[in-house]
């Protein structure tokens, strides 16, 4: 069995020049991971900023209030989560 780089080396030399340049581009916009806390451990200010850099992720400001608890609405009859996994078995 190939290794990932034994694999990938295989799949950059079937690129085109023009794809391989794409993939470069792609590889050097990309921003590096900040590390994690030294005990291992991420604070939320980690959290913010490494989600900050991504592009799917609207990080709110620092003073947002978190999310409000909230009481479920308890309803008679079968939950419609039950109900979706039973009808897709």
């Amino acid at each position: 069995m190939a290794t990932a780089k034994e694999d990938l080396r295989g799949k950059v030399d079937r690129l085109s020049e023009e794809e391989a340049r794409k993939v470069l581009d792609l590889m050097a916009a990309r921003q590096p991971q900040p590390a994690r806390a030294p005990e291992g451990e991420l604070t939320r200010d980690a959290i913010r900023a490494r989600l900050a850099g991504k592009v799917g992720f609207r990080v709110p400001p620092g003073d947002a209030q978190p999310f409000r608890s909230v009481k479920p609405v308890h309803c008679p009859g079968i939950p419609a989560s039950e109900l979706l996994i039973a009808d897709r078995r």
